[in-house]
């Protein structure tokens, strides 16, 4: 570990400094300069810090104390990368405020994939869900990362049907390891550091704070090739994903929703804005990026009848319990049963809670 890696662990100790005064006190001191040494000598420091900023991190000058906090990282399985480690990915290096340091748990290899950011509502309806499913099993076929921020909803759902299909993910967290947000989703978190990625810009002691998961977004727009929002209504944070996208000349595809759906909104107004960025199937999004799809698992043949095809037509893009779909078929119930039991087979229909179904 070099004495700049060194430096800038040291200045990631301190929440209350942001982003661009660590970088101003890193531009102060020489590249090869132990800041920890030389820190209440170098003058320029009063111009960024308060007297009690300064007496608060002059406690914390002495190596010791940095070798046993890195010591305890790497004994929690914490991977330190600076921006200055040749393993930190060159993608996100480019962006105007790369972050100084990444912690990660998991496998360091996926920083340089070929990434996709998927991201969307944290209360996503069940079409949000099906599609964002639909989207990313293509995405693990064509060999893709698949990026996410473990949120609630689409970034579950991401994050979850790539591990189904040994497909390839990694979490972007707010907050520091030691604040796993959502906690409902620690099971998750756990299974994606097995083989896949956890990373964040964050120490370990940071808890997830408000103002974190929009800076946050842009880690997750800088390692991915391209954005896709599955379902966003008009104030989604999400779309601070597709802004930081827009800056870093990042591709953008959107699913359309229904126009009087309120959680389709946001990605609605975003196709209406950006000509060119929908997406209905998950191959014209693959052949856009150049990408080849490698079906691991091909769906079981089913032959489509007039019946099966007024079904499938009749929960397309929303859910409908048995009972309606009878009701709307004029069918019975015995056949209707044997018809989605095909389906799901097939994996062309999910079947949901309270005996509803979906199209896949």
């Amino acid at each position: 570990m070099t004495i700049q890696d060194r430096n800038i662990i040291w200045l990631d100790l301190f929440e209350f400094l942001g982003y661009h005064r660590k970088r101003q006190l890193l531009d102060i001191f020489e590249k090869e300069d132990d800041i920890k040494a030389s820190f209440l000598s170098n003058k320029k420091i009063y111009d960024i810090l308060t007297e009690q900023e300064i007496n608060k991190m002059s406690t914390m000058l002495s190596n010791e104390k940095l070798d046993k906090i890195i010591e305890t990282y790497e004994k929690s399985g914490i991977i330190t990368i600076t921006i200055n480690d040749e393993k930190y990915p060159t993608l996100l290096k480019e962006i105007s405020t790369p972050p100084l340091c990444l912690y990660c748990k998991g496998n360091i290899q996926l920083l340089n994939s070929f990434c996709v950011g998927v991201v969307g509502s944290r209360k996503a309806t069940d079409y949000g869900l099906v599609v964002t499913e639909k989207y990313v099993k293509a995405l693990t076929e064509a060999d893709v990362c698949v990026v996410s921020g473990m949120a609630l909803g689409v970034d579950t759902i991401a994050h979850k049907t790539t591990l189904e299909h040994q497909g390839k993910t990694i979490a972007v967290l707010a907050g520091g390891f030691n604040h796993i947000y959502p906690v409902s989703n620690i099971n998750l978190f756990r299974k994606i550091t097995e083989n896949n990625l956890v990373i964040t810009e964050n120490n370990p002691n940071i808890p997830p704070l408000a103002y974190q998961f929009p800076i946050r977004n842009r880690i997750i727009a800088g390692l991915s090739r391209a954005i896709l929002v599955t379902e966003a209504n008009i104030k989604s944070g999400s779309l601070i994903t597709k802004d930081y996208a827009l800056e870093f000349n990042r591709e953008i595809f959107a699913v359309p929703g229904k126009i009087t759906s309120q959680m389709s909104s946001g990605t609605n107004a975003l196709i209406r804005d950006l000509q060119g960025c929908c997406t209905i199937n998950p191959e014209d999004m693959i052949d856009k990026l150049g990408l080849k799809r490698q079906e691991k698992n091909k769906n079981s043949s089913i032959q489509l009848d007039i019946e099966t095809k007024i079904v499938l037509d009749y929960i397309q893009t929303e859910k409908h319990t048995f009972q309606e779909i009878v009701d709307f078929a004029k069918i019975s119930a015995s056949k209707l049963s044997i018809i989605l039991t095909e389906l799901e087979i097939a994996n062309l229909v999910k079947r949901l809670p309270n005996n509803s179904y979906i199209a896949t």
